[in-house]
């Protein structure tokens, strides 16, 4: 009769149990370590994606910055060539001004009229000279307030000082003077004095 130790069975079915416990737990041990890794290897990525991305951006700004201090710059220059432009436009008119005027003026005087002074102090003008009549005088005043070189021209006195001997009228006119001009009254527009008139009670 033939015996089979059953203990030794048992024993070797045990063995290969914890055997393959060892194994599934280093499978699981594996695969878990595994997976953490990937998921490292993952965050890392994104991590580096976006540091470069960050840099990118910081690398964008400071170009952006080096461009807006560039036009500030050129922004400057533009003002203040225009500034200095501005300030030789105005010394090249204060330098024409008085010339300009001087021509109004004279293309101003209608005839049978003369200029016997001729003063400016202040920007303020006053000529004094002599005329045929009043509306040769009337029509100088009309003349200068339709220039762009004079303003708030007024009749200062218009008189005959000796009838007997001369047929003149003497006359003052006072007017404020604009050596850089301004724009002239549109035609058909009568200006804020209207027509001159000699001034009442004076002596015709």
């Amino acid at each position: 009769m033939i015996r089979i130790n059953l203990l030794s069975v048992r024993e070797v079915r045990a063995e290969v149990g914890r055997r393959m416990e060892f194994v599934v737990a280093g499978l699981s041990l594996a695969v878990t370590v595994l997976l953490m890794l990937v998921v490292f290897l993952y965050q890392f990525y994104r991590s580096s994606s976006v540091g470069g991305e960050l840099a990118a951006l910081r690398a964008d700004i400071a170009g952006m910055e080096a461009q807006v201090k560039e036009v500030a710059e050129l922004q400057k220059k533009v003002a203040d060539l225009t500034q200095k432009n501005k300030v030789i436009e105005d010394l090249t008119k204060k330098k024409a001004g008085p010339v300009r005027v001087m021509e109004s003026l004279s293309s101003a005087m209608p005839e049978r009229l003369w200029l016997t002074e001729f003063k400016e102090t202040g920007g303020t003008l006053v000529v004094t000279g002599q005329a045929i009549d009043n509306q040769t005088v009337a029509d100088l005043l009309r003349a200068m307030q339709a220039s762009s070189y004079f303003a708030n021209v007024d009749l200062v006195e218009s008189v005959q000082p000796d009838p007997e001997k001369t047929p003149f009228k003497r006359f003052s006119v006072k007017s404020q003077v604009l050596y850089q001009g301004a724009p002239p009254v549109p035609a058909g527009k009568p200006g804020p004095a209207g027509a001159p008139k000699p001034a009442e009670g004076k002596k015709p």
